[in-house]
């Protein structure tokens, strides 16, 4: 019994980093939007081709809403997501701290009651965090899209590819998981 109690433990601090780091670093603009930064990059150096010249104004103008959208999702989810991080290292140290506490006293039922407490507070930071990704995600898509409409209306663009949607999200913080709780 306690051998699979150890596994579990040992299996659920394995995964939920690794799940949690399985985005790639902060993704820049370029990386997020790459047809829309070559775009724009060619609208700032003036070196495009003659059939969207006229349209170069209208054309910084998508740019710059681009951009905009952009930063202002990524801080959205900085802005969400920085805190989980402390909030759930503090749960699980007061798990343990009331385990101690309890134990040296005899009384495994408080000990479990920190526990559960501990494990429905970092379920709850993961919805958090869930509903972070979702947000920046929707953000970063309606940009995508409205970017592409503005441009796709100007003269000369009928031609012009668009990106992908987006498929990953930023880093998103490690919250602890439940088997850091396993030695409480």
């Amino acid at each position: 019994m306690p051998f699979r109690t150890t596994l579990a433990a040992t299996l659920a601090l394995a995964l939920v980093p690794a799940a949690a780091s399985a985005h790639p670093g902060n993704r820049t603009l370029q990386q997020t939007y790459p047809a829309a930064s070559r775009l724009c990059a060619r609208v700032d150096a003036g070196t495009l081709p003659k059939r969207l010249a006229a349209s170069a104004d209208q054309l910084t103008s998508a740019c710059t809403a681009l951009q905009a959208a952009f930063t202002a999702a990524q801080s959205d989810f900085t802005t969400a997501t920085t805190p989980l991080t402390q909030q759930g290292s503090d749960a699980v140290a007061q798990a343990k701290t009331a385990c101690q506490t309890a134990l040296a006293a005899h009384d495994r039922a408080t000990c479990r009651q920190a526990i559960q407490t501990a494990r429905t507070t970092l379920r709850g930071l993961r919805d958090q965090l869930r509903t972070a990704l979702k947000a920046y995600r929707t953000a970063v898509e309606g940009a995508r899209k409205a970017f592409w409409v503005s441009v796709h209306a100007l003269r000369g663009t009928a031609g012009q590819a668009g990106d992908k949607p987006a498929t990953q999200a930023p880093a998103a913080p490690a919250l602890p998981g439940d088997g850091s709780l396993a030695g409480a």
